[in-house]
């Protein structure tokens, strides 16, 4: 029973505090959900996208430009012309996706052949003084998600800050020795950057919502050096962005993802209750700090069966969940919908969910639609689980 009351109360702040942003920021819908499953561009056709529109999402994050991607810049243009296309299939929302890999170099132990390419071998680390071109190629992609994002009605963009290329270089001292700047050095051009790609976003588009898959604040201790916690290097682009977005009293608004604080599996519902709970008192500062500019959203990933699991999935949280079946799931997605207004489901084929296929997808879709009814619609009926 304590818990339960104590689960209503946040629940109730989590509502109170998005029902007065989307009063005083722009007309928001009570409840969101995106599907984020590195869907690129140049793969949508008109099939994917009619199968899409039947699921019970209201929107999509779609690359233009994917996460290894080296080729020209896409224009604002060319990327509008395409969501013109997709809109023949679909009514739902198209976000633009913007990864932050485009200006991480490589790793030279990564075996990964799209990383071992001369764009991200010209530099290392993280391109932070511009010299390699590869941050102005980043900042022009930024600056184009924002641009097709107003023009085409979608309330903002995906940022996705994991460095895919080159993991080392997310440690602020590995990142120093790789740009040959000190630790404080470091810290100050991950924050510029974030800085500028403030600047650039409000002037784009100034309600603009940047929803960023992970923000790596529920991890202060990633990294000690000689006795000071260290987040990671991206995510002190993350807190410069925020900090403009602050001392400039701009209009954008910024959602936590959840990737790392939350997860995208757990053992048990119980087990889910209690990372939200862990999670509202780590970011209960932030959250403070950056009121009206910062809030959180949710995130979980689904799979058919245990016999769908391979790689990531069967390992872990994730292979040892007591959820064997997409079903099982929806006790954890109903408390996921009412825990937070913003939520998104990554959906992997590691997982054996594939959402554009007709054959696959309206077993998810169904169970979706059910988690949603028993959140949103009034239903009487207690979350399963809890």
């Amino acid at each position: 029973m304590l818990m339960a009351a104590a689960f209503g109360a946040a629940v109730c702040g989590v509502r109170i505090n998005a029902q007065e942003r989307a009063a005083s920021a722009r007309p928001w819908k009570d409840h969101y959900l995106m599907l984020v499953n590195t869907a690129m561009a140049r793969q949508l056709d008109s099939r994917k996208l009619a199968q899409f529109d039947r699921s019970p999402y209201d929107g999509l994050a779609v690359s233009f430009s994917d996460a290894y991607d080296v080729s020209p810049v896409p224009t604002p243009q060319s990327m509008e012309l395409q969501v013109a296309s997709w809109k023949k299939s679909t009514s739902k929302q198209i976000w633009p996706w913007v990864y932050l890999n485009r200006m991480i170099g490589a790793d030279s132990a990564e075996k990964n052949e799209l990383v071992q390419v001369p764009y991200f071998q010209k530099f290392q680390g993280l391109d932070l003084d511009a010299k390699a071109g590869a941050q102005q190629d980043f900042l022009a992609n930024w600056r184009s998600a924002f641009r097709v994002a107003r023009k085409t009605g979608v309330p903002g963009i995906v940022f996705d800050v994991e460095f895919y290329n080159n993991y080392k270089a997310d440690d602020v001292a590995e990142l120093a020795r790789m740009t040959s700047m000190t630790q404080q050095q470091t810290l100050q051009a991950l924050k510029h950057l974030g800085a500028r790609m403030a600047d650039i976003g409000s002037a784009e588009y100034p309600h603009a919502m940047i929803w960023i898959l992970f923000t790596g604040f529920t991890r202060p201790d990633y990294r000690i050096i000689d006795g000071r916690p260290y987040f990671l290097a991206g995510t002190y682009v993350v807190e410069g962005f925020l900090d403009e977005i602050q001392q400039h009293h701009f209009a954008l608004q910024v959602l936590a993802g959840g990737e790392l604080g939350l997860g995208y599996c757990h053992n048990s519902v119980k087990d889910l209750h209690q990372a939200i709970d862990k999670r509202a008192a780590t970011f209960a500062p932030l959250l403070q700090k950056y009121k009206n500019i910062l809030e959180l959203s949710g995130t979980l990933t689904l799979w058919s069966d245990m016999s769908a699991k391979k790689n990531w999935v069967a390992q872990g949280t994730c292979g040892s969940s007591s959820a064997e079946t997409v079903e099982d799931l929806i006790p954890y997605m109903d408390l996921l919908f009412r825990s937070y207004q913003y939520n998104w489901i990554y959906g992997s084929p590691n997982g054996g969910y594939l959402a554009f296929n007709p054959e696959v997808a309206p077993r998810f879709d169904a169970a979706i639609a059910r988690a949603k009814a028993l959140a949103y619609v009034g239903s009487t009926e207690p979350s399963p689980g809890i």
